[in-house]
């Protein structure tokens, strides 16, 4: 088990903290959450057996952000004793609010130069072009990134049964 929650705590420990940091809004905050989830994942053992274990920590990262909303406090965590791997959820079971946080969950697992080209284009709107400007690259290059990001985005979103809410 070391091995592989090892392996799974690096895949994801900085998604979830950018995930944890759109609920929350503090960065700081949102590092404790993610931490404690892992500490709590690791001594109770719950992530052994899950099959799916981004669809897992995602759901319980986002609990998480809700208590400490409720509580503003990190020490009074509420325990893992009520997940269990979630089921799927059909696309109307996504709310809104979530969309923007999966949305940089996944773009967080893009290597960082296709990351950057996809975020300016969803996020701040830009153009092709005055990404291209504003990167020094060409906007062939560009296209061929937001090409790569859109493919690899596909993926990890089917991956995970969240390939019904694909809006871009």
């Amino acid at each position: 088990m070391p091995d592989h929650f090892e392996e799974i705590f690096h895949e994801n420990y900085a998604a979830l903290c950018n995930y944890a940091t759109r609920f929350v809004k503090d960065s700081m905050a949102a590092e404790d959450i993610v931490q404690n989830l892992f500490i709590q994942l690791w001594e109770n053992k719950k992530i052994e057996g899950v099959k799916q274990p981004d669809r897992f920590l995602l759901k319980a990262t986002k609990f998480k952000c809700i208590d400490y909303l409720r509580t503003s406090k990190t020490k009074n965590l509420s325990s893992l004793d009520g997940f269990e791997e979630m089921p799927e959820l059909p696309p109307s079971d996504i709310a809104a609010e979530d969309i923007e946080p999966l949305v940089h969950y996944f773009a967080s697992k893009l290597p960082p130069k296709t990351r950057a080209v996809f975020l300016k284009s969803r996020e701040s709107g830009m153009t092709y072009k005055e990404i291209a400007a504003e990167m020094d690259i060409s906007v062939k290059t560009v296209e061929n990134q937001m090409g790569r990001a859109l493919t690899k985005m596909r993926s990890l979103l089917k991956e995970q049964n969240f390939l019904s809410f694909l809006f871009f």
